[in-house]
This record gives C-alpha cells, sequence and structure tokens, in this order.
C-alpha cells in the first residue's frame, strides 16, 4: 500500500515538474540571430507605349521616341523589322514572338552601330 501511495504521489509531481521545466525552457533567453539582409528586388520594368506606337508611323519616329522610356522597359517591335529587333531588345532578356510582332526587353541607349 506504501508503495502504490509513492508511485500515486510520483504521478501526481510527474507532470507538474515536466511542466515547470518546460516553463522555464521557454521563459530562457532566445539566442540572438542576426536579421537577414533583404534581397535586392528586381527592377519592374514598364510598358513603353511611345516606341511601340512609333512604329505605326515609321522605324524613325519608334528610335526618336526611345528617349521617353527607360532601360528594361517591355516593347512591341514589328516582326518585318528584324534590324529594329536587333538594336533596340535585350538580348540578356527574354524575347517572344507573338504572330506579326516581337515583344521584349528595351536596350537604351542604343548599342553604338559598328
Amino acid at each position: 500500500m506504501r508503495k502504490a501511495l509513492l508511485l500515486l504521489a510520483a504521478f501526481s509531481l510527474g507532470p507538474s515538474s515536466f511542466q515547470a521545466q518546460a516553463q522555464a525552457q521557454a521563459q530562457e533567453q532566445a539566442p540572438n540571430l542576426q536579421p537577414k539582409p533583404p534581397r535586392a528586388v528586381p527592377a519592374v520594368s514598364n510598358y513603353c507605349l511611345p516606341v511601340s506606337a512609333g512604329f505605326l508611323e515609321s522605324e524613325a519616329k519608334a528610335s526618336d521616341e526611345m528617349k521617353k522610356c527607360s532601360r528594361g522597359d517591355t516593347i512591341v517591335i514589328p516582326a518585318r523589322t528584324p534590324g529594329a529587333v536587333a538594336r533596340m531588345c535585350d538580348f540578356t532578356k527574354t524575347i517572344v514572338a507573338l504572330g506579326e510582332n516581337v515583344v521584349c526587353a528595351m536596350v537604351f541607349p542604343e548599342r553604338a552601330s559598328r
């Protein structure tokens, strides 16, 4: 009978001692973690309407309109003008052919001709 009482006392004290130990560990100071440096956010490109609309008039007009946009802006070039694609598109970025048009990121300023 005495063993049963001791076991009962041990079981009744057991969970509370575990609980006290868990609470003590929870209150310990967390290790000093260095914050991670923020990741560089890629620049967001815009759609350059002046260049794309300039191709409706002429290739020269589109070239003049490049001043209104910045490097990396998305432009639409007619596929029938491969020279304009070669001059105006950034070949390090994705270039997509959509029917009669080419969609690409603009290189600005224009590459120097040789």
